[in-house]
C-alpha cells in the first residue's frame, strides 16, 4: 500500500508541475529554443532618473531577422535609439516618465522545427522614481 501512495504522490507532483509549465512547453514545441535573451532591464525594475540601458542578445542567430527588431517605450517607436547588429541589440532608452513605462522589445525569426516564421514578444515594465518634494518655503 505504502508503494501505490508513493506512486500516485509521485504522479500527482510530476502531472501539477505539467500543468504548470504547459504554455512554456507548447511555445518550446511550435517554436523550439528562444529567438532572444534579454539581459537588461529586469521586469518591475526601479531606476533614479529617466534612462534606461537595454541590452538583447540573440540566442541564435541564424534563425533570427533582424532587420525585423522592434523596441517601443510606451506605445513609441524608440528603435533607433538601439544599435542593432547579428547577435543583438543593446543602447540606451531616454524620455522614460515618473511612474511605470511600459518597453516591448520584439523579433520574428524561423522557427526551429520547420520555417515558419514566429514573432517572440517581450515586455518589461520600469518605473522612475518621483523626484522627492522638498519645501523650501517657511511661511
Amino acid at each position: 500500500m505504502k508503494r501505490f501512495a508513493s506512486l500516485f504522490a509521485v504522479i500527482a507532483v510530476l502531472t501539477g508541475a505539467g500543468w504548470a509549465f504547459w504554455p512554456e512547453f507548447l511555445r518550446f514545441a511550435y517554436v523550439g529554443p528562444s529567438l532572444m535573451r534579454v539581459e537588461n532591464p529586469e521586469d518591475h525594475s526601479e531606476v533614479p532618473v529617466g534612462a534606461v540601458d537595454v541590452q538583447v542578445d540573440f540566442t541564435d542567430r541564424d534563425r533570427v531577422a533582424v532587420e525585423t527588431f522592434e523596441c517601443t517605450l510606451n506605445g513609441q517607436d524608440v528603435t533607433d535609439s538601439l544599435t542593432v547588429g547579428r547577435n543583438g541589440a543593446a543602447g540606451e532608452i531616454v524620455g522614460l516618465r515618473e511612474g511605470d513605462n511600459h518597453i516591448l522589445v520584439r523579433v520574428f525569426g524561423r522557427s526551429y522545427w520547420n520555417d515558419r516564421f514566429v514573432d517572440e514578444v517581450r515586455t518589461f515594465t520600469v518605473r522612475v522614481r518621483a523626484a522627492p518634494f522638498i519645501d523650501l518655503a517657511r511661511s
